[in-house]
């Protein structure tokens, strides 16, 4: 039931994100920027949200959901979209559907990292299971950029 979850809204997500490209009312060039400051954006906010908030402020929870990897998805679906909601309004549609395009990569990349490992590109699953064994290491989940960035990618 999980998987119908997680893939139903990577279509839904990634749906939305093609009719919001379709009806932006920007040229090309400036949706194509748009389109890459969302995906930029996401891809930020989950390495935040990973490191200062699940490894930070909530670290029971997140344990929780490493024990039990599919009631978090139950519990914090409507609060992600809410925010979808809040980023259309305030930044508009082709910064939106970069967000979502990157929203159902990270979708794929999570569950296949706690259903199908196997399934995961090498880099991201050797960043993952670094990930599990120092958890105050690796945090991006669907990239290893932030880790990069900030430094806290552990070398192997």
């Amino acid at each position: 039931m999980t998987a119908l979850i997680y893939f139903g809204e990577m279509l839904v997500a990634s749906l939305l994100a093609i009719v919001l490209l379709a009806i932006s009312p920007f040229r090309l060039s400036s949706d194509a920027t748009l389109f890459a400051a969302g995906i930029v954006a996401w891809t930020f906010a989950e390495y935040v949200v990973h490191r200062f908030v699940l490894h930070g402020l909530l670290p029971t929870q997140h344990g929780l959901h490493h024990a039990s990897p599919d009631a978090a998805v139950h519990t914090i679906f409507w609060q992600i979209w809410a925010c979808f909601a809040l980023i259309y309004l305030i930044a508009g549609g082709a910064f939106l559907a970069g967000g979502l395009f990157a929203y159902s990569w990270y979708l794929f990349v999570h569950h296949c990292a706690h259903h199908g490992p196997d399934m995961l590109p090498l880099l991201l699953l050797k960043h993952r299971q670094s990930h599990h064994q120092f958890a105050t290491r690796n945090y991006g989940v669907s990239t290893t950029l932030w880790d990069r960035v900030f430094r806290t990618m552990l070398r192997q």
